[in-house]
């Protein structure tokens, strides 16, 4: 047998690479194939990369209206995106980034409601409530999130006896698949209202939200370790049935995961002893950072906890 080679200048091999993405040009076009791969939306995690058409950003629900007319295909919304399930996006898709609607649209302190878009994030809202002594009535424990957002998922915070955010939400604006815009509330197209909060974007885009909020009370930490099984009695007698309790959580103890602490914030009348109303913006947190990493990723870092 004769093993043979080819050989040919340099430029030639340009020129055939040259060729080929010509050709690989026409059939994306001819075919149809997707020439938007190079537009990448991520979430949070970076962990669930997803290839859209385009990426708008909106800041009047004219302009989400015209954007959800004008196309055809599927149309994905995010905010903060901090649903790290791939939720945030679809392949192909429109994207519409809402956090440049960001406005509070309305606000009354003796009604204790405001009217939001959808790309505010709860820290911007609560900057905007705290001087009245307002409160956010339901929220999820990370005020980063946006309003927007938090309704698509209907999130749950801390809080004893409320519930997820749907029961403080007054009423939403809707902008259909249609181009039209609603108004939904438990009493008014209440089908779009408990469809389309927690239905991560499905049934249209949230474009304006009414929120309910509460009085600013000062709050006690209370906090108590325990067996695991000795929990379910004091949440009984200690948290469910007392008024008083407005934030509560309990975090089990590795490695056994038999020891559980039970904190509880409660209602006081008592001087505040923390007089930061809000945590001070542009915290690194690297000291938690740090513990984090070591806790979770270190040999030794089960043991650590």
């Amino acid at each position: 047998m004769h093993a043979s080679s080819r050989r040919f200048p340099a430029w030639s091999l340009l020129v055939r690479e040259s060729r080929l993405a010509v050709l690989l040009l026409a059939v994306y076009v001819v075919c149809g194939l997707p020439a938007w791969a190079d537009v990448v939306v991520n979430d949070v995690s970076q962990l669930n990369p997803i290839h859209v058409r385009e990426v708008l950003t909106p800041t009047t629900i004219k302009q989400v209206v015209t954007a959800v007319k004008a196309t055809s295909g599927p149309v994905s919304i995010g905010g903060g995106r901090f649903s790290m399930g791939g939720q945030t996006a679809t392949d192909g898709a429109v994207q519409l980034d809402m956090r440049r609607m960001d406005r509070v649209v309305g606000f009354s302190r003796e009604a204790k409601e405001i009217t939001v878009e959808p790309g505010i994030t709860w820290r911007r809202l609560q900057e905007y409530i705290d001087p009245y002594d307002l409160s956010v009535q339901i929220m999820q424990s990370y005020a980063n999130f946006t309003v927007g957002g938090a309704l698509s998922v209907n999130v749950h915070g801390r809080y004893v006896g409320q519930g997820p955010i749907v029961k403080s939400v007054k009423s939403i604006r809707l902008v259909l698949a249609d181009g039209d815009v609603v108004t939904a509330s438990p009493t008014e197209n209440a089908e779009l209202f408990y469809g389309a909060i927690g239905g991560y974007g499905g049934l249209g885009v949230i474009v304006e939200a009414t929120l309910r909020l509460a009085d600013n009370v000062p709050v006690e930490r209370r906090s108590v370790v325990m067996p695991l099984s000795a929990y379910r009695s004091y949440f009984e007698k200690e948290v469910r049935r007392n008024p008083g309790v407005i934030f509560h959580n309990a975090d089990l103890y590795p490695n056994g995961f038999d020891t559980v602490r039970a904190t509880s914030y409660v209602r006081t009348d008592e001087p505040v002893t923390v007089l930061a109303r809000l945590p001070a913006q542009g915290n690194g947190y690297a000291a938690d950072r740090f513990v984090f990493n070591a806790v979770s990723e270190w040999p030794g870092g089960k043991w650590m906890r």
